[in-house]
């Protein structure tokens, strides 16, 4: 399956090089606009193409009720998760997210937090359906990559085994990067320790069939980012933001997501943060966007929002979002590496439950659907 369709923009400002794209596209040398990649648009290929989302798909059970699990107080929230299409099974997809446990939202995430598998047999938009928990109270933020190298599947997290308290509370505590292994997303090996006071971890393999090595990276808060021989450690230190990261800067940002594109260049798809800076409020720019020729060279942070807090949905309404973070993507397998899905934990106005959304991106989603039989 490939995508194609490419957008070109009339630059208000003329590009000179693929920088002045955001490195999501190319500049054309003829023209000096920019040729935007599949599933970005704007002047300057700097936003995210999202189509209207379908409601209720994604990982949505705030209205759950189960006793068991849930809580009539805030139904069963969830935030934010990674898209996984089965090795074995094309029309099945995986969908690797935290879960607030015992009916608590996300006042109580530290330590009510667990990692969960659900199933998707609708396509990779959903709706999902509980499968099964991997990894109990507390652990948070996982982030699931497969390592061709390794022939297995490998999950980044932050947390660590504890008992709950029988309220639900916060509980401060210093938050370490730990990863595990699978080889079917199912049964996964007992986690190992990687970064001391670190979080948000964002892994990326640089396995290539060129060149078909088991070196990964592995990006953490504040856009920080780290390399290991393999993938169990240990995780040298490669790069640091020369910017200021810290809280109510400029570019204060959480929740990286970080990946190389098909020209081998890097990005990070970040929760900006500005809006918490400037007005203290969550809302409505809350996507930013960083990339780099070089992993270890000069990072272009443009202070402007990817997307921002309200969705449109296909049945013509829309939704002003009180929180939309932890941004994850979903790409395309023909080596294109086009985003195909956006991934993001939301929270409503109003309401103590939060949800998983997911919004597809572009000409390629609806291509990738139908040649799926959906």
């Amino acid at each position: 399956m490939t995508i194609t369709k490419t957008t070109i923009y009339q630059s208000v400002t003329a590009c000179s090089t693929d920088d002045d794209c955001s490195l999501n596209g190319i500049c054309s040398r003829r023209t000096r606009t920019c040729i935007c990649d599949p599933g970005w648009k704007s002047d300057d290929c700097g936003k995210l193409d999202l189509l209207p989302a379908t409601r209720w798909t994604g990982y949505n059970y705030t209205n759950a009720t189960s006793p068991d699990h849930y809580s009539t107080r805030g139904g069963n929230s969830s935030w934010g998760g990674q898209i996984i299409q089965d090795r074995h099974d094309k029309k099945l997809f995986h969908l690797i997210i935290s879960q607030l446990s015992r009916g608590c939202g996300l006042a109580g995430w530290r330590p009510f937090s667990t990692v969960i598998r659900a199933e998707s047999r609708n396509g990779p938009a959903g709706p999902y359906t509980y499968a099964q928990e991997l990894f109990g109270t507390f652990h948070h933020n996982p982030t699931t990559i497969w390592s061709p190298a390794d022939q297995k599947y490998l999950i980044y997290f932050i947390g660590r085994d504890m008992e709950t308290p029988d309220t639900c509370r916060s509980i401060k505590m210093p938050n370490n990067v730990s990863v595990s292994s699978s080889s079917d997303l199912k049964t996964w090996d007992p986690q190992r320790l990687l970064l001391v006071n670190a979080t948000n971890p964002t892994p990326w393999p640089l396995w290539t069939s060129e060149n078909p090595t088991s070196e990964l990276i592995l990006g953490v808060e504040d856009n920080r980012i780290y390399s290991a021989n393999k993938w169990f450690g240990p995780y040298k230190h490669i790069k640091s933001q020369t910017w200021n990261t810290s809280d109510y800067s400029d570019h204060w940002s959480e929740d990286p997501f970080l990946w190389r594109d098909k020209r081998g260049n890097w990005h990070i798809l970040v929760h900006w943060m500005i809006d918490i800076a400037e007005r203290n409020q969550k809302f409505p720019r809350v996507g930013g966007h960083l990339f780099a020729r070089e992993l270890t060279g000069n990072w272009t942070f443009k202070l402007q929002e990817v997307y921002n807090t309200t969705v449109e949905f296909t049945d013509g309404r829309s939704i002003d979002y009180y929180r939309r973070e932890r941004p994850k993507l979903f790409f395309s397998d023909d080596g294109n590496m086009t985003p195909l899905y956006l991934v993001n934990g939301v929270q409503e106005f109003n309401s103590s439950g939060s949800y998983t959304l997911i919004q597809p991106i572009g000409y390629g989603a609806r291509v990738y659907e139908r040649s799926l039989g959906f």
